[in-house]
């Protein structure tokens, strides 16, 4: 199995070789010398050499005698997972809804979860969330227990299209809010004294699925993150692909300005808006669909309404899969639907890309079976044949813990590959 690199910056050959042993140890579980050349394609002198310096420095354990098949008995190696520890932070996605929450999570070296900490995002400046983020941090220190001296460092995904020139990111699209992300880092280097690192939310929730999720245990070189209809992360060839500039991933097109402003918003609020190259929304604009539906259809009966109270501000994502659920026929029909217009989508990228695994996550793969029959069957209809019979079309593995997951396997990968 080939390792996985990160490739933002140019990597050095012995960077890249702590990268490939320490990975298939980790990988492993419990692996000799032997095992490990299979694996990278080192020889064993090589490895041999990098595996003392790992001992020494107690990273790695050697811990007992494999079965020999022939000759001396190889000894195992096993990764210290408390040696260090990274903390990964989801930012969420700037639309305030029901289901808008910031995550965090303590991660060991072996990719493990130590902790989990999870608050409900409000509609606050930008500023009041890098307030919330440092305290979410320190509440996770506090809760596992560790030593800040044993944090390799913080990851944060972040919504938006980012600039990493000038350290700004466009972070909600729909409202053109650009906002300094080195603000944010800033706060949590002087708080907590370790390396930061703020990436894209897709391109984290991509690198997650690959380090501990879907792809962890497979040959998957290839792989898309769709994060909803908005913006999707990059595997190809078993590295991340982040663009020339950091913001690759963007589905959507940026709709210009012809007269008045209101034209620009009208082309991001408006649900049956012209434009194919637009995002509908991390809901798929279900939400939306509903509302107007039920607005002009107030004594229609329906499970969606008696969920809602009667109110149509009270429908929500969630109410919505529940009624599809419960028999609701106009549900299940609206989700359908959600489900054939990402199947375009993800077919233009099937036919863009030839990927192995399109992973759809960012909440709307709670809509369900029904939900990715209709995607796949999208799919099938718009996609070459030649690329459709490879692609598997899958929810997240690793739920909403997935951008805080890929977050904290970054730093940890990046302290692999400094060691």
């Amino acid at each position: 199995m080939k390792s996985f690199v990160v490739k933002e910056d140019r990597l050095s050959e012995k960077e890249r070789r702590n990268l490939s042993i320490l990975d298939a140890i980790r990988r492993g579980k419990e692996v000799s010398r032997a095992e490990i050349s299979k694996t990278t394609d080192l020889n064993i002198v090589t490895i041999s050499n990098y595996v003392n310096k790992y001992i020494k420095s107690k990273m790695v354990f050697e811990t007992g005698l494999d079965i020999s098949t022939g000759g001396r008995r190889p000894e195992l190696l096993k990764l210290n997972c408390e040696y260090g520890y990274s903390i990964g932070i989801d930012l969420g996605f700037p639309q305030i809804t029901d289901d808008s929450i910031i995550v965090g999570v303590v991660m060991d070296l072996s990719g493990e979860v130590k902790a989990k900490e999870v608050i409900r995002k409000e509609n606050d400046s930008f500023e009041v969330l890098i307030e919330k983020v440092v305290d979410l941090t320190d509440i996770l220190i506090q809760k596992t227990g560790i030593s800040l001296s044993d944090v390799k460092g913080i990851g944060v995904g972040i919504w938006g299209v980012l600039d990493r020139y000038k350290g700004m990111v466009r972070y909600a699209v729909e409202e053109e809010k650009i906002v300094s992300y080195t603000k944010l880092s800033g706060a949590l280097e002087d708080r907590f004294n370790v390396p930061v690192e703020v990436e894209h939310d897709a391109t984290l929730a991509a690198f997650g699925e690959r380090w501990a999720g879907i792809g962890a245990s497979s040959v998957v070189e290839n792989l898309i993150f769709l994060c909803s209809d908005s913006s999707c992360g990059f595997i190809i060839r078993d590295e991340i692909y982040y663009g020339s500039g950091k913001s690759a991933g963007e589905l959507n097109i940026n709709p210009p300005i012809s007269g008045e402003e209101s034209d620009k918003k009208k082309c991001w609020s408006s649900y049956d808006y012209g434009c194919c190259m637009r995002s509908r929304g991390i809901d798929l604009g279900i939400v939306s669909s509903l509302t107007d539906h039920f607005t002009e259809n107030m004594e229609e009966n329906s499970i969606i309404m008696d969920l809602a109270g009667g109110d149509v501000s009270n429908i929500s994502f969630g109410k919505v899969v529940e009624a599809a659920e419960k028999g609701d026929e106009l549900a299940k029909k609206t989700i359908a639907e959600a489900g054939e217009y990402l199947g375009a989508k993800i077919a233009f990228l099937v036919n863009l890309f030839n990927p192995e695994m399109i992973i759809i996550g960012r909440g709307v793969e709670k809509a369900g079976d029904s939900f990715f029959s209709s995607v796949r069957k999208a799919v099938r209809k718009w996609a070459y044949d030649e690329s459709v019979k490879i692609v598997k079309i899958v929810p997240t593995s690793l739920g909403e813990e997935v951008v805080a997951v890929g977050a904290a396997a970054l730093i940890i990968q990046k302290a692999f590959a400094k060691i």
